[in-house]
């Protein structure tokens, strides 16, 4: 991508760049200079006879400095001060006076020790063996403050420094250390004959309330009423996954994600409990810290996902909300489910650095077995003879092999990731900055993505009661897309056929001229086919603490993006040669912005807990396209760099669009006893898409859950750390996927040449519907959690029923009206199923293995369909007969059911055939079973009325087994994902064993049926189409299970580094990722969707985009 500097958009976006990373380190440095100066700063105290711990405060809110010390300091003490505009060394010695306490100071700290202990900085003089080392927590973070004692005196003993650092000599060189700090389970370590550690504490969390984000707000995870699942980030980091949609990937029940495509950058398809609508949307909401933001405007299959344009490095948490009473407060929005982002903020304290990357190669999972040129040619012939041609080849004489699938294939396509992060801050202010770098190339040639991001989070105190925050994100994808325009030729293109003609042209056609082609390398050298995006995603906060418990919260966010698409079919191609060379260039741009006011009062009085929130949100979103093109040029330099070369022009078009919504939600959560919960949601949307009279919608929910394990009868079992049955019942909406102005009349415009000038034209494209509303949801779930062993065992089990009524389809409408068919509110579909989500932690030491299941049982049906029983979707495509591409909705059937003619074998003599439902047949010929006609029973005849119902995408079963071993400095993670029960239509097989001769096909349809040869597993050769019609001979079993992650790493000692006093953290990996998966699909990937996110479409696999393996290797640094 050496042309990638030379292009405006990748300039203007370096230039954005440049000039923000100036604003941050200038912020930084002046920030920096606050704190170094801080220093001088002077207190003024008057207290009398308080305790020492409340001076210290007092110390805290007028300095950046925050203080840490250890049990051995009694900050219970009884002091006396009254200073005025003291300095800080002053007011230290004067509360310190006479006292064992030291103290010192390490940047924004004030480090305190008391009796025999000794702080961090500056070391004390002691006799024995000195052991130094370093503290972190799961995620590699410093732990500031940690108490470490010699086991067994408590008069040896320190803390660990801002960096996490400790150094501590001991009586006793075999002596035992106690690590311990509020919120971590303490740990005791044998020194032995180490000089350095580095000790990881984990979370207590028995007494550690792990929080919960979830829509305005966040929760203590005990205190949650709904279905929530929460990804263990800190379990997926360090793994090489190279974007945010695969982190989620069999890593919580509920959520059923498919990677469509392998080409670099695809997007995946998203489900959370099953797919709700046929017409509209399926897609969850995602909220990227506190922000909603959609899906791509800009449809391609390299459109840039929402949440890819965050590196994985960056996240801190994800949340997934299941259940109506978590996402009803979203509203028309949340009937797909809800997906929370939440970034690293920065941490006050020493400026850090970190640096990840990982690069390597990948491969093709599978390459196809194809015919050669011999029994091509051969099979050709044949089939030529058997349709009552004349054979056209020398089978003497075969030429030599092209093998075009090995010339596209970019064998070890490399794949790089690189990224810097920068945090720090005082008491006052924090900040995060991120750089990132990601090239991937494809494993077909000329297939690309090159992918740059940049993001900054700051939050700043402007006074005790008021803060502000700013969270910046901006991505620039590059994505090069020839290569996809060649995945059918690649295989199809004959093997007889050279690259090259005796001139050195590329070849068009064969000897004969009977077949003309695209000639795949040529369209890989020739053809120019680039989508670049660019978008931002910025979002400010003001947080008002009013009172006590009450807070206002006011956002203003921005969603920017920009896409481009720019392509050239020249001359030298084929497809390109019949038009002079083509040019194309579009553009699909949208401009978001949402308002948020969000009102909070929280209090606790005796047994009881309230918070009650209220807000107000405004949202308006515009979108601007425009495409234009010419062909006709006198050669391929200009390509599409001046479409006003070209000769004719293709008609140009432009699109502006524009919706808006409205929303007024409200929140309660009570709890009585803590034991007793209670969540109450309501949320009404007003959208512009529906007519006045249904333009608001009004979406409450309810929960209830009670934490059983907190009743004394309950705890003398002695059996459970954690039960807590619940329930929630609620109702969201859906306006997404039906058009900017569904409700309204709208004109469309047409013209036509007359006497070389266009004339142009208006006429009604759409019909007015002023009651069309909301889809709506109403789903109810039940669920229990359960912890046993101070929950190193835990269980979460929920069952669902949510139906789906008021469908947004495409019906017939009567004639009169002037149209066919118009969009109204009719059917129901319903989505029932049961979760289990199982995490543990068996063993725990030296040797620690922590485990995960979850898996998921969902059943879809189409209850109703208003006065049809079955509808024909005009998607995916059109088989032979010119109907349908074997799909139907029916009632009583689920979506994505396959619709299409049962296989019965083969003929293999004319008797067979006389006495069938097919009398022109032939021995060798397809035999379909009859088994209908127009009285429901078998007519000696195969029509329309013998297809029948032959498979359906949707899994039975679906889910994860995640594992994760730990020894000392090593850990070895096996992340598997599976699928059960779902079915695969092989559209591949239907092209590549069509038996007709005219293009490349399996090697395995040698196997074909002759007369000497009648049991053979292929029809006969012939140039028909009858072989290609839907049928059930080519539904596979799609389900499969697949060793999707497997990295080894290892944490290089802390003595090792002691070299250098910058590194204080080196971690190095290697990662196999897709490389085995136990399937009998026969295709190279059973997870599949052509279609991308069309839920008519799911489970759809033709000439899809190669799946690939990976081989990478990475290191984690922080400085």
């Amino acid at each position: 991508m050496s042309d990638l500097v030379k292009r405006p958009r990748c300039k203007q976006f370096f230039r954005i760049m440049r000039i923000t990373t100036l604003l941050l380190f200038v912020f930084i440095f002046c920030m920096h200079a606050e704190n170094s100066n801080s220093q001088n700063v002077n207190v003024t105290i008057k207290r009398s006879n308080t305790e020492l711990e409340n001076v210290l405060n007092d110390i805290e809110k007028q300095t950046d400095f925050l203080f840490v010390y250890n049990n051995f300091v009694n900050v219970n003490r009884k002091v006396s001060v009254n200073l005025k505009k003291a300095s800080l060394e002053e007011v230290l010695a004067n509360l310190f006076e006479g006292t064992d306490v030291k103290y010192s100071i390490d940047g924004s700290y004030i480090l305190l020790s008391a009796g025999g202990t000794t702080t961090a900085i500056p070391l004390s003089a002691q006799q024995g063996k000195t052991i130094t080392g370093v503290i972190v927590d799961d995620n590699g973070e410093p732990v500031i403050g940690a108490n470490v004692v010699e086991k067994g005196s408590r008069s040896i003993g320190t803390v660990t420094d801002v960096d996490g650092k400790f150094s501590l000599a001991l009586s006793n060189p075999s002596a035992t250390l106690v690590v311990s700090y509020i919120g971590y389970l303490t740990k005791e370590v044998p020194v032995g004959n180490q000089s350095a550690l580095r000790i990881t504490l984990a979370e207590d969390t028995q007494n550690l309330e792990e929080v919960v984000v979830i829509g305005y707000g966040t929760v203590k995870k005990s205190d949650l009423t709904g279905s929530v699942g929460s990804i263990q980030v800190d379990k997926v980091q360090g793994l090489a996954i190279k974007s945010v949609d695969q982190m989620l990937q069999g890593r919580t029940s509920g959520l059923y994600m498919v990677q469509n495509s392998g080409m670099p950058g695809a997007s995946s398809t998203v489900r959370i409990r099953g797919g709700n609508s046929i017409s509209g949307g399926n897609e969850p909401l995602y909220i990227i810290d506190g922000m909603p933001v959609y899906p791509s405007a800009d449809n391609s299959q390299t459109a840039l996902s929402p949440l890819n344009s965050i590196p994985t490095s960056d996240i801190e948490s994800i949340e997934v909300l299941k259940d109506a009473s978590s996402t009803a407060i979203y509203g028309s929005r949340g009937a797909n489910g809800v997906i929370i982002v939440t970034t690293k903020k920065g941490k006050s304290g020493k400026t850090s650095v970190a640096f990840d990357a990982y690069w390597g190669i990948q491969n093709i999972y599978k390459k196809y077995d194809l015919l050669d040129a011999r029994s091509f040619e051969k099979l050709a012939n044949a089939s030529l003879v058997n349709s009552g041609g004349a054979a056209v080849y020398d089978e003497s004489a075969p030429p030599a092999t092209t093998d075009w699938q090995g010339l596209t294939s970019n064998d070890n396509a490399l794949t790089q990731n690189y990224q810097v992060s920068i945090s720090g801050g005082n008491d006052k202010t924090s900040f995060l900055t991120s750089f990132n770098y990601f090239n991937q190339e494809g494993v077909v040639k000329a297939t690309e993505m090159e992918k740059y991001a940049f993001r900054a989070n700051i939050d700043h105190k402007i006074s005790s009661t008021i803060n502000f925050g700013l969270n910046l994100t901006m991505t620039k994808v590059d994505n090069n897309r020839v290569g996809n325009s060649i995945l059918t030729s690649r295989l199809t293109t004959p093997p007889n056929l050279p690259v090259y003609d005796e001139n050195g042209n590329y070849t068009f056609s064969d000897a004969n001229g009977v077949i003309m082609f695209d000639n795949p390398v040529g369209v890989l050298n020739e053809k120019v086919d680039w989508h670049t995006s660019f978008r931002s995603l910025d979002n400010a906060f003001v947080e008002w603490t009013i009172l006590k418990g009450l807070k206002f919260k006011s956002s203003f966010g921005i969603d920017i993006e920009y896409a481009t698409n720019k392509s050239y079919n020249p001359r030298s191609v084929y497809s390109g040669s019949q038009r002079s060379g083509e040019a194309k260039k579009s553009s699909a741009n949208t401009y978001t912005w949402i308002n948020e006011n969000i009102l909070t009062y929280t209090n606790t009085w005796g047994m009881h807990s309230f918070t009650g929130m209220v807000g107000y949100t405004q949202q308006s979103s515009t979108y601007d396209g425009f495409n234009a093109g010419s062909y006709g040029f006198l050669n391929d330099n200009l390509q599409m760099n001046n479409l006003g070369s070209g000769t004719t022009y293709t008609a140009p078009g432009s699109d502006v669009r524009k919706w808006a919504l409205n929303s007024y939600l409200a929140r309660v959560n009570y709890t009585l006893n803590n034991k007793y919960l209670l969540t109450a949601s309501i949320r009404a949307d007003g959208s512009s898409r529906f007519g006045k009279d249904n333009r608001w919608g009004y979406f409450p929910s309810a929960a209830l859950a009670w934490r059983a394990s907190e009743e004394s009868f309950i705890k003398d079992l002695n059996i459970f750390s954690n039960l807590k049955p619940r329930i929630s019942f609620g109702i969201t909406g859906n306006q997404d996927g039906i058009g900017t102005y569904p409700a309204y009349a709208l004109l469309g415009s047409t013209g036509y040449v007359s006497d070389g000038d266009k004339v142009t034209g208006y006429y009604p494209s759409q019909v007015a519907n002023t009651n069309l509303k909301w889809e709506t949801t109403a789903q109810f779930d039940a669920g229990i959690d359960f912890g046993f062993f101070n929950n190193r065992l835990t269980v979460v089990l929920d069952g669902y029923i949510k139906k789906t009524h008021d469908l947004l389809l495409n019906v017939k409408i009567p004639g009169s009206s002037g149209f066919s068919s118009g969009l109204k509110n009719i059917g129901e579909v319903k989505n029932k199923g049961f979760e289990l989500a199982i995490n543990a932690t068996p063993v725990e030491g030296d040797f620690t293995w922590n485990t995960s299941l979850n898996l998921t049982y969902n059943k879809n049906k189409v209850l109703d369909l208003g006065d049809v029983s079955f509808i024909y979707p005009s998607q995916p495509g059109q088989d032979e007969t010119g109907t349908h591409l074997g799909r139907i909705i029916q009632v009583g059937q689920p979506l994505g059911t396959f619709y299409g003619y049962v296989y019965d074998g083969l003929f293999s003599t004319t008797d067979d055939i006389k006495s069938s439902a097919q009398p022109t047949a032939q021995p060798g010929d397809i035999r379909f079973k009859d088994i209908s006609g127009p009285d429901g029973v078998p007519d000696g005849q195969i029509n329309d009325l013998d297809r029948t119902i032959i498979g359906c995408a949707q899994p039975k079963v679906f889910g994860g087994f995640n594992n994760t071993f730990s020894y000392k400095n090593f850990d070895l993670n096996v992340n598997t994902i599976f699928s059960l029960g779902n079915d695969v239509y092989n559209g591949t097989r239907v092209m590549m064993e069509n038996m007709q001769g005219s293009s490349n096909m399996f090697a395995s349809v040698v196997n074909h049926w002759t007369e000497s040869n009648q049991n053979a597993a292929f029809p006969r050769p012939l140039r028909s189409k009858a072989v290609m019609r839907v049928s059930d001979q080519y539904v596979e079993n799609g389900s499969y299970f697949r060793f999707q992650n497997i990295t080894l790493g290892y944490n290089v000692p802390t003595d090792f580094l002691s070299f250098t006093k910058y590194v204080s953290a080196l971690r190095v990996y290697a990662s196999l990722q897709n490389f085995f998966t136990i399937t009998s699909y026969s295709g190279d990937n059973p997870e599949v969707s052509k279609y991308g996110q069309d839920n008519l479409g799911a489970g759809y696999d033709a000439f899809s985009y190669p799946f690939a393996k990976s081989v990478l290797f990475g290191l984690n640094v922080k400085f």
